[in-house]
Parts: structure tokens; C-alpha cells; sequence
């Protein structure tokens, strides 16, 4: 798989015409030799790379369709940003009327982009697919109402974007707001106590120097948030938890924010609120706390 990518991509680049020739399902654009640069190429085979496919017919043979979708998003992944979502806003406009087809690729377009099934899960241009099905009507409400919840969720918590608005109660029985949490560096620490892993990486934050001399100095700041009702059980468990974190729970986390690596799971914001980084692990919190150490 690995070696027939990078040939498609070579073909991209050397502008080889991909027809019938390249067994291929229809016929591939040809990027004009004036178009030099390898991301350039790829912007032009993103914007026509269904040029030459009649949508109303394709479908018959969806194995087909979907081994095209996975070139077609190996394009888009090499293509800037912009070239990428607006390819994926028209092909998805195109599908509208065809609500089941519409569904299907949007379906793809979970394997690789968002699931577990995903190499690389890449919320940016995944989730103009999961907005188009959430927005048709002609699509059966409970799968609107699936793709409509992720939509939900990757907003809350794009990279770049703004940080959800997340009440927390705090082990001393307070409601408080994630909005009220603010630092040059804002941890976020997404956990359960029974989780072992969890633990480890919470004995590893409070352990570690670099951290540790940056909430003193107040330039960060970490807030642990466990998935979990604020019981009394949970007060006691978590009553080991430094003082000078921030420790509250919400068991309904993971309905607003992306939390689909499970736990424990860390998000970084900066003082603006915005996501600087999701997804980490307790590694590279540790190693971003080294670098800014360094600064």
C-alpha cells in the first residue's frame, strides 16, 4: 500500500495521465507541465480530480469509488490547506442530491480521517464531510445525528480554534467553568482514576522539575478533569492530587470535547484559549514543558 501511494504521487508530480491504462476507475485530471511545484500539482489535481467521473453513475461499484477516495484524500493531504477544504465543500455540494452516495464517502472519509481506523486522523478536512451530511436533509436522522456529534466535538476543540466553554465540579464541590482557567500554558489533564495509565502520568506531571517551576513562576497552569460524577468516592480518590492543580470531574466530557483517544489524554491552550496542541501524551507534555523551560 505504502509503495503504490508513493507511485501515485510520483505520477502526480511527473503529471502521468492515470486512465484506464493505470487501472484506475475513470480518468484521472493531467496537471499541466507549467505547474512545477510537488504541493502546486497536487492543488490542481484536488480541484479536478472528479473532472472527468459522472457521480450519477459511479456509484454502482462503491469498492471502486472507495479505492479512488483513498487517493483522492492522499491528494488532499499534500495539498495546501485551502485547495483541500474547498475540493472537499464542492465534491460534497455535488453529492448533495445523492444522499446515500453522500453518506457513503462520508462514511470513507471516517475510516481514514477520523476513526480508529485512520492513519492519521486530520480533523481539518474531515470535517467539511461530517458537516455535509449533518446539513442534508435527505439523509436518515440517525446517521445525521452521528456525523452531527462529531461535527459538535471537533469544533469545540479544533487546534488552532478556541477551546470549548467546559463546566467542572471541583473536589472541594464547586462548579466551575474551564473558561475561568487561564495561564501562558493551560494543561488540561483528561483522566479517570481507576485508569492505571492515568495515574502514572499524573505521578510523572507532579514529579517533574521543568513543571513544577513553571506553575510556580505562573506560567502554567494545570487543570485535571476526570470523566466521572464528582462523588464522594472520587473526592477521596483524587485527594492525592497536587494542590496546586486545579482537580474537578464531569463525566460528560467527552460529549463536548474530542476525547476519542480515551484517557488519560492532554490538550494544551494558550492564553487566549485557543488549542495549541491535543492528543498528547504525558511525553510530550513533559517535553513541551522542557522547551518553554529553555526559552
Amino acid at each position: 500500500m505504502k509503495i503504490k501511494r508513493l507511485l501515485l504521487c510520483l505520477m502526480v508530480f511527473l503529471g502521468v495521465s492515470l486512465g484506464a491504462k493505470a487501472d484506475t476507475y475513470f480518468q484521472y485530471p493531467i496537471v499541466p507541465d507549467s505547474i512545477k511545484l510537488f504541493q502546486s500539482r497536487c492543488d490542481y489535481m484536488a480541484r479536478h480530480f472528479w473532472d472527468f467521473c459522472e457521480l450519477k453513475k459511479a456509484f454502482s461499484a462503491k469498492h471502486k469509488m472507495a479505492q479512488e477516495f483513498n487517493v483522492y484524500i492522499l491528494i488532499l493531504r499534500n495539498a495546501t490547506p485551502d485547495s483541500a477544504i474547498a475540493s472537499v465543500n464542492r465534491f460534497t455540494k455535488k453529492l448533495e442530491k445523492q444522499p446515500a452516495d453522500q453518506l457513503f464517502m462520508a462514511e470513507c472519509a471516517e475510516n481514514l480521517l477520523y476513526g480508529d481506523t485512520a492513519e492519521m486522523w486530520i480533523d481539518e478536512l474531515y470535517l467539511p464531510f461530517a458537516e455535509a451530511v449533518a446539513s442534508n436533509k435527505r439523509i436518515d436522522k440517525a446517521s445525521k445525528a452521528r456525523f452531527a456529534h462529531q461535527a459538535k466535538i471537533l469544533k469545540n476543540s479544533m487546534t488552532g480554534k478556541r477551546f470549548a466553554s467546559l463546566p467542572y465540579t471541583t473536589r472541594e464541590g464547586q462548579s466551575r467553568n474551564l473558561d475561568s482557567d487561564s495561564a501562558q500554558v493551560l494543561v488540561v489533564f483528561f483522566n479517570d482514576p481507576d485508569c492505571d495509565d492515568c495515574n502514572m502520568a499524573r505521578i510523572r506531571l507532579d514529579a517533574d522539575i521543568s513543571m513544577t517551576e513553571l506553575i510556580s513562576e505562573g506560567k502554567a497552569k494545570i487543570v485535571a478533569i476526570s470523566l466521572t460524577e464528582p462523588s464522594d468516592e472520587w473526592k477521596q480518590s483524587v485527594g492525592s492530587y497536587p494542590s496546586a492543580w486545579s482537580v474537578g470531574a464531569n463525566p460528560d466530557a467527552d460529549l463536548t470535547v474530542d476525547l476519542r483517544n480515551g484517557t488519560p489524554d492532554f490538550y494544551i491552550i494558550d492564553k487566549n484559549h485557543n488549542v495549541r496542541f491535543k492528543h498528547l501524551t504525558i511525553d510530550q507534555v513533559l517535553d513541551v514543558a522542557r522547551q518553554l523551560k529553555k526559552r
